[in-house]
């Protein structure tokens, strides 16, 4: 019985973290879309600090800025800007 209980757990351990980061990934998008917005043609200009302050105004996360670099660097180079 113990194994079953630590084998959901483990799951739902799993679920929760690539919940989180899609959260991240969300951010940055949404970071991503607005600065293209402003930029109004012009250069794209996007901060780890703007995708930090997106998820913390709409997911109440607070994302390592470390994190929120790496994320905002994909994603910029996925989106076709890096």
């Amino acid at each position: 019985m113990i194994r079953w209980r630590g084998r959901r757990e483990r799951e739902a351990d799993r679920r929760d973290a690539e919940h989180q980061g899609r959260r991240v990934v969300v951010a940055a998008d949404w970071a991503i879309t607005l600065a293209v917005r402003r930029a109004d043609g012009g250069p794209v200009r996007v901060t780890p600090a703007d995708v930090q302050r997106w998820a913390a105004d709409h997911f109440l996360l607070d994302v390592p800025a470390g994190l929120a670099a790496e994320v905002l660097t994909d994603r910029l180079r996925v989106r076709g800007y890096g």
